[in-house]
């Protein structure tokens, strides 16, 4: 029987019966190699299994279905992230339309979450704020609250977002949050999801509803507000709030 005709033959033998034939230290080298191989195997579907299991998952209610929501570090954020641009409103809808919440207050944490909708994932951040004071609405200063925002972070190409992702922990600010209630329901790819089950009040974009203290001074979305356009402080931001909503 020539080379070729043996190779052919032994190639279309079955590696069980190949591997009975070896001399016995043969199949201990192959064993081990096998071995190695099949461990390097296991520890990468391990990994890919288990990825989602380590983080810390939120308990959504029977309102949302087909999705999950998790805390996540920075690092596992996808860098391609990117927010639907402004609707236009002007100074008088961003006070009115959401009747939103009225504060100051400052940054206590920062966190980072993944809205998986069903496969499709999306990253934004929760935010406490401990209230200081209000000058519309129903908290109390002292409280800690939580907001949803747009993802805070680095590195991340994000639209209509350059206010909010000036938040850093320690900031002093006057914030302007919608309060969810069952009405606000988000659907995507099939997924829905009861947005109060992710925080009680969010900000409906990531520039008109904020004005942040920040080392390089006074920072807001300015020309969504004639009546503030010569404002450079928190104090005077302050003054305007007290005035226009006073009791």
């Amino acid at each position: 029987m020539n080379e070729t005709r043996l190779a052919r033959l032994i190639g279309e033998v079955d590696e069980r019966y190949v591997e009975e034939s070896m001399p016995a230290h043969q199949k201990r080298r192959r064993g081990v190699i096998l071995g190695g191989g099949l461990v390097a195997v296991a520890a990468l579907l391990f990994s890919v299994i288990t990825a989602d299991i380590w983080k810390e998952e939120l308990a959504l209610s029977n309102s949302s279905k087909s999705m999950a929501v998790y805390y996540v570090d920075e690092s596992d954020v996808n860098r391609e992230v990117s927010q639907a641009s402004l609707v236009s409103m002007t100074e008088e809808e961003l006070f009115t339309k959401w009747n939103p919440q009225v504060i100051k207050g400052e940054v206590q944490k920062i966190d980072h979450i993944e809205l998986d909708f069903n496969g499709q994932s999306v990253y934004q951040s929760l935010v406490t704020l401990l209230v200081t004071d209000v000058y519309r609405g129903d908290m109390r200063a002292g409280e800690n609250i939580v907001i949803r925002t747009p993802y805070i972070g680095s590195d991340v190409y994000q639209t209509d977002t350059d206010v909010v992702s000036q938040l850093q922990v320690g900031m002093n600010g006057i914030f302007m949050p919608i309060r969810y209630d069952e009405t606000f329901i988000w659907e995507q790819n099939g997924a829905t999801l009861q947005v109060r089950d992710v925080s009680e009040y969010g900000f409906p974009d990531g520039e008109r509803y904020l004005f942040l203290d920040t080392a390089d001074g006074l920072v807001f979305m300015r020309d969504a507000y004639p009546s503030l356009s010569e404002a450079q402080t928190l104090s005077d931001v302050e003054v305007f709030m007290r005035e226009r909503f006073k009791k």
